[in-house]
């Protein structure tokens, strides 16, 4: 199939018909592959957030927590997310994400129910680290898909909805509701039933994975997809410049440290994961009865749902916004900024009840954040599917090493609600990513995109250029000029 962007005179009907059949392999992508990837990652942050639902629902207390064991316990998680996250990479890379995703998947379902057999702190301790090593696959791996099948006018709202999906997960209403049913029932206790009805419910979903991620246009597998959608998705990839999947090699990856994103992620992805994270300790200032508000062990869990819900809000329409200005520093700036001035609100705290919550709320807005830097840094990196791959997991490994040991001086448990340095670090931290996003955005607008010089390998030399009419290459480069343009003007915007 040719479409008409090769046929100057192609008709208004085979226009009409060429823009119909795009518009279809949109809305299956969108039933097929978004379905699945936010309820997993729905689930996934369901699982993640366990631990912070279980010790404000009895795990403190059955388990005899002290000090900054709290702490501990994200910490061990974070440690093994950034040991995992760059190896997962490579195996995603290296094979079908629609086979080792999955396995990634059942894994960490299973580890997260022998949680519930805990009867001291280290066995939660021991989880954490295993359950972050098998979770690091996923939001890289899925933004890594995504960026496979989607434009870049489409591309930030379905990284929002994967984002807003997470704050779906932590949304109360079911660990309320086993709080409330399955307190004792079978001898076992409210937060043992967390862990067990999180597995439970996670184990189907992994498994739907095997038949509903469609690797890549190139290689693709999926039952859902036909020969003529494969068709349509690797010209709409050609058109904007999106390398196909190659072969990842030693050089591939010495290149993707040879280019400024590789540092400049340092200054823009952790800082503004790191801030974020102000939000896992709103349910601790809600049990610390702030301002003489006392809240029961069901309202602690319910509560947050509001800012939850704002998150997913917040995060739909900035996304929505930068793909329709294609303008993603200047999101990004916005949306920091929001956070910031949250952190700002909390650093002051004597501003009443009100105004701490305000600052709380502030701060859900600011976390799709993370969302607009990935599809932005998966953009940048359209030259090469397997360095798009690899700056993505290491933006994400990154991050979650600074959350490994930020939090034990950010937000000492003993400190709740109050951190005296915790939100001023946080105002800080956007700071720091907006200046970091400045100086990515000035080196694309004077050099222009990275990586169009990686080595290549067998397999992505068979796949470019036609040698009887060149024209694939000639489009190529079309349409990475356009990228380059595109980015520039909306990092002034």
């Amino acid at each position: 199939m040719r479409f008409f962007s090769r046929n100057r005179n192609v008709s208004t009907a085979d226009r009409d018909e060429h823009k119909v059949a795009r518009t279809a392999l949109v809305r299956r992508l969108d039933f097929f592959l978004m379905t699945y990837v936010c309820v997993s990652y729905c689930m996934k942050y369901i699982d993640q957030q366990a631990h912070s639902n279980a010790y404000v629902s009895g795990m403190k207390e059955e388990l005899h927590f002290h000090g900054n064991q709290y702490n501990w316990v994200g910490t061990f998680f974070s440690i093994g997310y950034t040991i995992g996250t760059i190896p997962s990479q490579f195996l995603t890379a290296r094979f079908r994400p629609s086979v080792i995703v999955p396995i990634f998947e059942i894994t960490w379902s299973i580890l997260i129910m022998i949680n519930a057999a805990a009867k001291n702190v280290q066995l939660i301790f021991g989880m954490r680290f295993l359950i972050g090593l098998f979770e690091s696959i996923a939001y890289p791996g899925f933004v890594s898909v995504l960026a496979s099948w989607y434009t870049p006018a489409e591309l930030a709202k379905r990284v929002a909805f994967l984002q807003a999906s997470s704050a779906a997960g932590s949304i109360g209403y079911l660990q309320a509701a086993i709080y409330k049913g399955l307190n004792g029932s079978h001898g076992l206790s409210r937060w043992r039933w967390l862990f067990i009805i999180d597995g439970i419910i996670s184990l189907p979903i992994a498994i739907t994975g095997f038949w509903l991620i469609p690797d890549t246009p190139k290689t693709s597998r999926a039952i859902w997809l036909k020969p003529h959608h494969l068709e349509e998705a690797e010209e709409r990839m050609k058109e904007i410049g999106r390398a196909p999947k190659g072969t990842l090699t030693i050089g591939k990856v010495i290149a993707v440290f040879k280019e400024y994103p590789a540092w400049l992620i340092m200054l823009c992805y952790p800082p503004c994961i790191l801030a974020g994270q102000a939000i896992s300790y709103f349910n601790l200032y809600l049990k610390s009865n702030p301002s003489g508000h006392k809240f029961s062990v069901y309202q602690v869990n319910l509560i947050p749902t509001g800012g939850q819900a704002l998150q997913i809000v917040a995060t739909i329409v900035s996304a929505a916004l930068s793909d329709y200005f294609q303008a993603r520093v200047a999101m990004i700036w916005i949306v920091a900024g929001i956070g910031m001035l949250g952190h700002i609100l909390l650093s002051v705290w004597d501003i009443g009840f009100n105004g701490q919550i305000a600052g709380y709320m502030l701060i859900y807005c600011a976390v799709g954040s993370g969302a607009l830097l990935l599809t932005w840094f998966s953009e940048l990196c359209s030259a090469d599917a397997e360095v798009r791959t690899l700056v993505i997991g290491l933006a994400n490994g990154i991050g979650y090493a600074w959350i490994s040991g930020f939090p034990f001086i950010m937000y000492p448990a003993s400190q709740a609600p109050h951190y005296k340095v915790g939100y001023q670090m946080g105002a800080g931290f956007y700071a720091i990513a907006i200046t970091g996003c400045t100086i990515m955005a000035l080196l694309v607008r004077r050099y222009g995109l990275p990586y169009q010089n990686v080595p290549k390998s067998h397999d992505r030399i068979r796949s470019g250029s036609s040698p009887e009419t060149g024209r694939d290459e000639e489009e190529k480069t079309q349409g990475v000029e356009e990228a380059v343009n595109r980015l520039s003007a909306g990092s002034t915007r």
